[in-house]
């Protein structure tokens, strides 16, 4: 992982830009405005994926459980094992006929083998990628708690794990492995499948997330301070960006915030051939300049509704200055807000998976 920009806010926090750049860059932005934390989580456990040596905020892991969180004595696991690989579901027998015999991009991957306490559904060593189905009761806290610990103890292994659903690879075996094979690009850190890099700032606004507020410490919306040909136009309610007194204050003038010239200066150094930004909380995604086509099919991974505009004015917006005035596919996805930020963590790392191989 590689710190290829960074910058320190007005009140001392640092934005940082991370990736591996290349002629087919995507710009990932988080936190946009800091009552929006999403972003910055869903990017952080992404990065912790890709890299799985990375430092994160998480505390150690207890002693995690075995298969999909149940418990067994570590002397049973191969025992175990054997009886998982002889009474395998229908799912893990119909992905195991697609990989097996060194089928998938040349790799050779075992099943329901050990690591640590756990038993995977099918792994590679040489790659040290780990692929695992999950039913239904997957989508429940207690479990999509007990996973993400699953994954962390395996990322923390070195293992990167890829999950996908036992109805996807029933009802659609052929999407799955393109988003297996989408998964196995080193996204985080370099080239995707189809010549991607993946770069991020986990949080534009950390000084307005650091209270929990929209605005900067200046009481700006950085949403609002991009400098458009519509910059400091009132066109609505939520619009108001000339008066400092509201949440969409645009600023004293177009782009003066440290986080606005920021971004304006990797895009002009990057020159991203598509902008994804995560906010909260309109359940939709948003798209700017000619990405309807991307739009749609982040919209198939998330199941939010597609819009061609957020509903009300946007003066001095981001999507303006890029999608519009700069003719880059941007994207807005606003995300839901009324669930815990981990059912988030699959969809939207299929999303980013998706990114690393768009034409």
């Amino acid at each position: 992982m590689n710190i290829l920009k960074s910058t320190i806010t007005k009140l001392g926090n640092k934005i940082e830009l991370i990736g591996t750049p290349s002629d087919n860059n995507i710009l990932i932005i988080g936190v946009f405005h800091g009552d929006e934390p999403q972003g910055k989580y869903l990017i952080e456990e992404y990065l912790n994926r890709e890299n799985p040596n990375t430092p994160t905020s998480n505390s150690p892991l207890s002693l995690p459980l075995s298969h999909k969180g149940r418990g067994l004595q570590s002397k049973n696991l191969l025992k175990f094992a054997k009886e998982l690989r002889t009474n395998a579901t229908d799912a893990e027998q119909r992905l195991w006929n697609v990989v097996r015999g060194n089928k998938l991009n040349g790799l050779h991957f075992k099943r329901q083998q050990p690591i640590g306490k756990y038993i995977v559904d099918f792994v590679c060593f040489a790659k040290k990628i780990i692929i695992e189905l999950d039913g239904g009761g997957h989508n429940e806290d207690s479990q999509i708690n007990k996973d993400n610990e699953r994954t962390k103890y395996l990322n923390s292994q070195g293992f990167k794990v890829i999950r996908v659903w036992n109805n996807e690879v029933l009802t659609n075996l052929e999407g799955t492995i393109e988003f297996i094979l989408s998964s196995l690009a080193p996204c985080g850190r370099g080239i995707g499948r189809g010549g991607n890099s993946l770069l991020f700032i986990p949080c534009l606004n950390p000084d307005g997330m650091s209270v929990n507020t929209r605005v900067n410490a200046n009481n700006v919306d950085l949403n609002r301070n991009f400098p458009t040909k519509n910059w400091g136009k009132n066109e609505g309610d939520n619009a108001t960006c000339d008066d400092e007194t509201t949440a969409y204050f645009g600023g004293k003038s177009p782009a003066s915030e440290i986080e606005t010239k920021f971004v304006i200066d990797i895009i002009e150094k990057y020159q991203p051939k598509l902008i994804l930004t995560l906010h909260a909380p309109y359940k939709v995604v948003n798209y700017d300049g000619p990405a309807k086509k991307i739009a749609e099919k982040i919209s198939q991974i998330i199941n939010y509704p597609t819009e061609g505009s957020i509903g009300y004015p946007t003066p001095g917006s981001f999507g303006t200055y890029c999608g519009v005035e700069r003719n880059i596919p941007t994207i807005t996805l606003e995300l839901d807000e009324e669930i815990q930020v981990q059912e988030l963590v699959e969809p939207v790392f299929k999303i980013f998976d998706l990114l690393s191989i768009t034409d």
